[in-house]
């Protein structure tokens, strides 16, 4: 078994920071990567009067649950999202969005009312959020906006869990609080 060895020991020493310095440079890394995950749009009106219902505070985001229950309500298609290699994710997505919420898969091309994302929380530094739990996955749910593009964030769900737990876990964890949000 190779030795661990840290990821900054190809590093020259003077460029080392400690620790405590890191986790702040890990998290905006995070925050980063989450941005390049899923394509941000600015928070104005783009969709037509949808404001979103998430806010960010403290890199927790905080959803409105009454307004995204009445933008799924109205929506009829939903355009899904995965990792391009992900038939885990990408069916049960499928079977959450057609048997469980009653809505129709948008075709590829074609506009969507709503537009879910399934994707892992890639480990970025391992920041742990309690006992050795990682963010490993989230699903997010976004208004679309005319011209097809993705909107505002309107539901984000997190799954945390161990570093180590099998991808479709992390799915189906994610699938399941989320139902349990929605009482579904």
């Amino acid at each position: 078994m190779p030795p661990m060895t840290s990821s900054l020991s190809h590093l020259p020493s003077q460029t080392r920071r400690p620790p405590a310095v890191n986790l702040p440079l890990i998290v905006l890394g995070l925050f980063g990567l989450g941005l390049a995950l899923t394509p941000a749009r600015a928070q104005s009106d783009v969709g037509g009067g949808d404001a979103g219902t998430c806010t960010l505070k403290d890199h927790l985001y905080t959803c409105n649950k009454a307004e995204f229950q009445k933008a799924l309500a109205a929506a009829t298609t939903v355009a899904i999202e995965t990792h391009n290699a992900d038939g885990v994710a990408r069916t049960e997505l499928t079977s959450l969005v057609t048997k469980k919420l009653n809505k129709t898969i948008a075709h590829p091309g074609t506009p969507a009312d709503l537009d879910f994302l399934l994707f892992p929380v890639e480990d970025a530094g391992g920041i742990t959020y309690f006992s050795g739990s990682v963010a490993r996955g989230t699903l997010r749910v976004y208004s679309v906006a005319a011209d097809g593009a993705r909107g505002h964030l309107l539901w984000a769900e997190t799954y945390s869990g161990v570093q180590d737990l099998p991808w479709p876990i992390v799915v189906r964890g994610l699938i399941l609080a989320f139902q349990s949000q929605l009482h579904k």
